[in-house]
């Protein structure tokens, strides 16, 4: 019993000095009439290790539906500017003056430090 409970502290010790857990790094973009407001969280879980919460908005700004529209995330280590992990998230159309929501994961090593890149796509 007492060795599980020396696992258990250890693990937690390792986990908070390893940088996985930090505070959201708050990011904008836009493009013409397409805005995105977004952050991302350093995280970590049993099954999945270290990753990246990548959460936000996309809206419109414009008088007219704009069609088709994407947003690509690169997990990029800062160290030697390595893409580590990619997602694309398909929006489709949106409707002038409205907002939709999204998430994604991108997963790390716990012994690195990353910055999410961002790209609208066509």
């Amino acid at each position: 019993m007492k060795n599980i409970i020396a696992v258990c502290i250890l693990m937690i010790a390792l986990v908070s000095l390893s940088g996985c857990l930090t505070s959201p790094a708050v990011h904008d973009n836009a493009e013409g009439v397409i805005h995105t407001h977004y952050e991302y969280t350093e995280g970590w879980s049993p099954n999945q290790g270290c990753y990246e919460l990548v959460t936000g908005y996309v809206y419109n700004t414009g008088e007219v539906a704009v069609d088709s529209v994407q947003l690509h995330f690169n997990l990029i280590n800062s160290r030697t500017g390595t893409i580590r992990d990619s997602s694309s998230i398909f929006i489709g159309t949106i409707q002038q003056g409205a907002t939709t929501t999204y998430e994604t994961v991108l997963d790390g090593e716990c012994t690195q430090d990353y910055r999410v890149d961002f790209l609208f796509g066509k």
